[in-house]
């Protein structure tokens, strides 16, 4: 030992080049192999991204009637309840209505291949988060999630969620109910009105009184002007008939009565062989005398005449009075309708004034019930952009970046090389240890405890005239 003894072995790094370049096989195998690992678990890792949009919470001054909104440094407790609303499952599930009534998918990655479908409640709950913002009236919403689309969206259907919900909690208590019962209550009303107004036309028959006067006026005219003909019809042949009457009267022996009437053709015939048989009879009885048998022969063939003219005129009699009694039947009816008419006209005075005071409610119950619709829309409207109530308003869109874990890869790759190199050399010098083979001149001191004096180095000269000089000696 001498005297630069330290007391310790020291490694020297070219004992440890030496080891690397010993071990280099499988320091370099190592290497990879972990390298592989870390940069095939870095490449499955997801980009992160981040979606933040402001919203501004507002509410009105210290009363009611304030008519301007007053800035105000939101309390600890009151932005935590605000930070509580936006993560309301009633906020959430509004922002999944919004999210499918606009069409956007969530994407899922399944091995090598892509597919989408409709958020849930459950995607929206995972990403979301709220923070608000020291001494302001400004929250910040934020949602995390892996694609950068549906980031941006879900976190703009939140926020909008969030102002909707917000106005439906801070409004009046109860209101939709009052509104809801006074509606409901004047539409029964109307019903029932409507239905007994139903019910008393159809007792009393009347439906639509002034489209019925007019109707019934309208056909009583044409009765009346039906009636007016038929009785002028019926006097015209009672006069006819009258007058042959008194002209038989006054001519007991007047053959035919009538008045001659080219439409009556059958008359003027039965009057033309009348006249020529009495003409020819005539010359007859000037040429021969009152017994020659043609003279009688004609005259009994008048006679037959003026027999059948005789009951011709009884006949037409007969059918004048017949005629005029069925003109006068004609006028009974029409005077029947006329007066079934007139008193259809006259209706139940109750209920024409029960109709009437019916109409007059409906009238004013749907008044009533125009007012407050009206005010319910009023207010409703109210409620949503009034300054008597809580408000927020969305002041920033969500605005999409990547995290700071999405930007790590670069520095993910570095590291998995380093960790590659780091445990590939480790593992080289733990092969190294185990390796008890005798390999350096301080393994054969430490094998046979006695210092070592000197070492010949193998080289390439030497080995190759050992070889020559066992060849000689072998060939002797």
């Amino acid at each position: 030992m001498n005297g630069n003894d330290t007391g310790g072995s020291q490694i020297s790094s070219r004992e440890i080049l030496t080891v690397i370049f010993r071990r280099r096989v499988p320091i370099i195998v190592c290497g990879l192999i972990v390298t592989a690992a870390a940069l095939s678990a870095a490449a499955r890792s997801r980009s992160v991204y981040d979606a933040t949009a402001k919203v501004l919470v507002k509410r009105t001054g210290a009363t009611a009637l304030a008519t301007s909104w007053t800035p105000f440094y939101a309390l600890e407790e009151e932005m935590n309840t605000e930070v509580q609303i936006v993560t309301s499952q009633p906020v959430i599930e509004r922002a999944v209505q919004i999210l499918n009534e606009k069409g956007v998918s969530v994407v899922v990655a399944k091995k090598k291949a892509k597919t989408s479908r409709p958020p849930t409640t459950d995607d929206l709950a995972a990403g979301v988060s709220a923070e608000p913002l020291a001494k302001s009236n400004i929250m910040f919403i934020r949602f995390r999630g892996s694609d950068p689309k549906f980031v941006g969206e879900a976190d703009d259907a939140i926020a909008n969620a969030y102002v909707e919900y917000r106005v439906q909690v801070r409004k009046s208590v109860g209101l939709d109910e009052y509104f809801g019962e006074q509606i409901g209550t004047l539409e029964n009303k109307l019903l029932d009105l409507s239905k007994n107004e139903m019910d008393l036309r159809m007792k009393g028959r009347v439906y639509d009184l002034e489209w019925q006067q007019r109707v019934t006026l309208n056909r009583e005219f044409e009765i009346h002007l039906e009636l007016n003909k038929t009785t002028s019809k019926r006097v015209s042949e009672e006069g006819k008939l009258a007058a042959m009457k008194a002209r038989m009267a006054a001519d007991p022996g007047l053959l035919w009565p009538f008045e001659v009437d080219t439409d009556d053709h059958f008359g003027q015939l039965l009057l033309t062989d009348y006249w020529n048989l009495h003409r020819e009879r005539d010359e007859a009885a000037a040429k021969y005398t009152a017994a020659n048998p043609q003279v009688k022969i004609l005259d009994d063939r008048l006679a037959k005449m003026e027999q059948r003219m005789r009951e011709e005129t009884q006949r037409r009699m007969r059918d004048k009075e017949f005629l005029i009694e069925d003109l006068k039947a004609t006028e009974t009816a029409y005077q029947k309708e006329i007066d079934k008419i007139n008193a259809d006209l006259v209706l139940d005075p109750d209920i024409v004034a029960k109709i009437d005071y019916l109409q007059r409610q409906i009238q004013y119950t749907y008044m009533h019930y125009d007012k407050v619709l009206e005010k319910m829309l009023d207010t409703m409207a109210s409620e949503a952009n009034d300054i008597r109530i809580s408000n927020a308003k969305v002041i920033s869109s969500a605005e999409v970046r990547l995290t700071a874990a999405g930007q790590m890869k670069m520095v993910y790759v570095v590291f998995s090389v380093l960790l590659g190199l780091t445990l590939g050399v480790g593992f080289g010098f733990l092969l190294e240890n185990l390796d008890h083979s005798v390999k350096s001149a301080s393994d054969i001191e430490d094998a046979v405890g006695v210092p070592l004096l000197g070492s010949i180095p193998e080289t390439r000269r030497a080995s190759g005239v050992g070889r020559r000089a066992k060849g000689t000696h072998d060939g002797n």
